[in-house]
């Protein structure tokens, strides 16, 4: 029985260039993979087929002794390359031991069957999933329970205390089913911290920004301020400047790979006040006087 014409099985012209033809044998070697088809041989004689095919047009040489004189040219016998192609029972192909040089079968196949372009026997885990989760700010210090439904199914995922912007948690065997009976893939929850409204953190030492008028810059005095684990008494010595960062050891966030927690700063904003009656300013010209005091004189200006 002769050979379907090659370019009929890519369902491609004859004047087709080679990104047609590859387009077209992706297309084909999705659909037709055995893999997919566990133990259909009309499936496996159609994808052998459309190996077959590729095998030659994708050559320009093989392609031109093609279409000169057909596939009987790659038969025993004929003037020229001589090509058997063999495929093994059992649904399965190791595409090098075809005797093909598939040139780019790895990026074709990258997408379905992972790096190796390479149908496999056997049972396959299947693939992981990634599900974005936004968890408050207090949430990823302290650590909560949520309630997801992945794959129509509803599971409890416990968030450790620590946990960041980009945290992966891995729950195993929640995600995509395996292949001829393989395990399921891993489902992987990434964590996306909302801001809070006046804490900021950065790795797992918490900021706070906290102001205070200059009377108590210049006397010193004792604040109540929050933390995530509830209010504090911050002390703030006499002299303390603008910007100036005081610590709250063991007050941050705990760290997620070892034990301890980083720690909370303070920083200070001086903040002045504004319209001042005539009295106020009259006592401040006269602190000046009483204090001169030039904080730009050693600046080398």
């Amino acid at each position: 029985m002769a050979k379907r014409d090659y370019y009929e099985i890519l369902g491609v012209g004859r004047i087709a260039n080679e990104d047609e033809i590859k387009k077209a044998y992706r297309e084909l070697a999705k659909k037709y993979h055995p893999d997919l088809h566990p133990g259909d041989k009309a499936m496996e004689a159609r994808f052998k087929e459309i190996n077959e095919a590729y095998e030659v047009l994708k050559d320009p040489k093989k392609r031109e002794q093609y279409d000169r004189f057909g596939s009987a040219v790659f038969e025993p016998g004929f003037e020229g390359a001589r090509r058997t192609y063999t495929y093994p029972p059992g649904g399965a192909v190791n595409f090098e031991d075809l005797g093909f040089d598939f040139g780019g079968m790895e990026d074709i196949f990258g997408d379905i069957f992972g790096k190796r372009a390479r149908a496999r026997k056997g049972p396959l885990k299947g693939e992981d999933v990634e599900y974005v989760l936004e968890v408050g700010f207090e949430q990823a210090i302290h650590g909560t329970e949520v309630r997801l439904t992945i794959n129509g199914e509803k599971i409890t995922v416990k968030i450790p205390a620590g946990v960041k912007d980009g945290s992966r948690v891995r729950v195993a065997g929640k995600g995509k089913g395996g292949v001829l009976g393989g395990p399921p893939g891993d489902l992987y929850i990434v964590t996306k911290i909302k801001p809070h409204q006046y804490f900021r953190r950065e790795d797992d030492d918490i900021y706070l920004d906290v102001p205070i008028t200059i009377t108590e810059a210049v006397l010193g005095t004792k604040v109540h301020i929050p933390t995530i684990d509830g209010e504090a008494l911050l002390v703030i010595p006499a002299g303390t400047q603008s910007g100036q960062k005081l610590r709250l050891k063991g007050k941050g966030a705990p760290h997620i790979k070892d034990k301890g927690r980083g720690d909370q700063y303070v920083i200070i904003k001086i903040v002045t006040p504004k319209d001042l009656d005539e009295k106020s300013q009259r006592l401040l010209q006269e602190f000046q006087r009483l204090n001169p005091y030039d904080p730009r004189e050693n600046m080398g200006w």
